[in-house]
């Protein structure tokens, strides 16, 4: 798996970065997208936000919207993505947050819910996902294959204007 060369190109012809906030994926998503030659013409951080005091201290998150929201919703997703593309000052700012496999007996959502934050200068959204496997492994690499799939349609949609 790795990033699409088209996208590649397109980043580096416009001079465009990414940069990402990673909680349940562990940084594998920069990981993803590092394992290419000369990705530092594209990539600028990667920050693995897994605690919640992680998200507070690096990327600015309010305490008080993680205790109302909890790490694993589409709004942290966003505001991790926000935060990571505004402390970067990079173009794109990609968040994972979610429940990987075994889960979180704490939390009333099901193992294997992702919510994926994309931030640029013109919106910022999130989409939520499930994924079906009890490995912990294929959680990181499918919501990775997803991330990769967003950053493509970002990346088109922002270089038609």
């Amino acid at each position: 798996m790795r990033i699409n060369k088209q996208i590649v190109e397109i980043l580096k012809d416009r001079g465009w970065y990414i940069s990402t906030a990673e909680s349940c994926s562990g940084g594998f998503l920069a990981h993803t997208i590092t394992n290419a030659s000369g990705s530092s013409d594209y990539f600028s951080y990667g920050y693995i936000t897994y605690s919640d005091q992680a998200k507070i201290q690096t990327l600015n998150i309010q305490k008080n919207v993680l205790e109302e929201s909890t790490s694993y919703s589409g709004k942290i997703a966003e505001l991790m993505a926000t935060g990571v593309r505004s402390k970067t000052e990079s173009t794109f700012g990609l968040a994972i947050t979610g429940i990987a496999p075994p889960g979180d007996p704490s939390s009333s959502l099901p193992t294997g819910t992702v919510f994926i934050g994309v931030s640029s200068s013109k919106y910022t959204t999130h989409s939520r996902f499930k994924i079906k496997t009890k490995s912990r492994c294929r959680f990181k690499r499918q919501v990775v294959k997803i991330t990769l799939n967003l950053l493509e349609d970002i990346v088109h949609e922002y270089n038609k204007n």
